[in-house]
């Protein structure tokens, strides 16, 4: 599944990545959700009349977390993964987790490392295991592989559900989705490359539009807390005021809040979005003036902001 959003600059690539696989027994579904970049003209003239591409151009935007379920609802194969529309992968990706799939009788999800590339494509990084390895439940310090990389049998999304709207325009729902099925299932992480993800300075990942993104981290570590403490939480119970509550009780908290405000803002610098940066560092001198560490973020934005004149 490809979920696709003013994708222009890269679809093309993510699309050939896919196109290209040596394993053959593939659909693509293609979700264009309102995209007014050229993404939507340019789907429907390569990809129309590809009988293994079923591409779907939304006449209401659903959102990525929408979209996305809404592909999975569309899915016929027996297992299901994605590409991301600025994102790429190897040709033996699909290949080599399939071979996997059925090498473990059983197995119900399997993912790989991933390769960090910057929006020219230029690779900087990667993240992957010396060895091969099954994994039961999230690692203290992250899961080794990019979400989108998870090949799923489908009968887990039928036990597990889809991704939860309650992270719509935010983040986190993917490794909240991959924590619940953890929980059921083991994850077979190959040692191998098998996805490449693009640090896109425009993805929904390094957007702030919402206030509320920046709790998230928090929201979810607490999540998992009560899943540790009780085999459930608050979010899968639909406890809403509950939620609320998480979620103001993080809000009222001025250092945290300042702290959160001055990670985005430095990301905002990142990708010399200087206006947003200010924006954001003047919410986290109000909340907490002394910091010393908002201080030496706010030297880095005016080093930045020297450099381009």
């Amino acid at each position: 599944m490809m979920c696709a959003y003013n994708g222009l600059p890269y679809i093309k690539e993510a699309v050939a990545c896919v196109l290209n696989q040596t394993y053959t027994n593939w659909e693509l579904l293609i979700g264009d959700d309102g995209s007014a970049d050229g993404t939507r003209a340019w789907l429907q003239e390569q990809l129309a009349d590809n009988p293994k591409v079923k591409l779907y151009i939304h006449s209401k935007n659903l959102g990525y977390v929408g979209n996305k379920n809404f592909l999975h609802r569309e899915a016929t194969g027996e297992y299901i993964t994605q590409l991301d529309n600025d994102d790429t992968c190897p040709a033996d990706r699909l290949e080599k987790q399939v071979q996997a799939m059925l090498a473990h009788p059983g197995l119900k999800m399997v993912a790989g490392g991933y390769t960090r590339i910057d929006d020219q494509g230029k690779e900087y990084g990667t993240v992957a295991l010396a060895a091969a390895e099954m994994i039961l439940q999230k690692p203290e310090e992250g899961y080794p592989f990019w979400f989108p990389s998870l090949l799923v049998h489908r009968s887990v999304f039928d036990e597990v559900g889809y991704f939860d709207t309650y992270f719509a325009g935010l983040l986190g729902d993917d490794l909240y989705w991959t924590v619940k099925a953890n929980a059921r299932y083991p994850i077979y992480c190959l040692k191998d490359l098998v996805y490449g993800y693009r640090n896109n300075p425009n993805s929904i990942t390094n957007d702030y539009n919402n206030v509320r993104k920046l709790i998230m981290p928090a929201v979810l570590q607490r999540l998992f807390e009560q899943r540790k403490e009780r085999g459930t939480d608050v979010l899968e119970q639909n406890d809403l005021p509950a939620m609320q509550q998480l979620e103001a009780g993080l809000m009222a908290n001025k250092q945290f809040m300042a702290e959160q405000y001055r990670i985005w803002a430095a990301k905002a610098v990142d990708k010399n979005d200087l206006a947003l940066a200010s924006h954001l560092l003047k919410k986290a001198v109000k909340l907490n003036p002394f910091n010393l560490t908002i201080a030496n973020t706010y030297v880095y934005w005016l080093k930045r902001k020297l450099q381009s004149g």
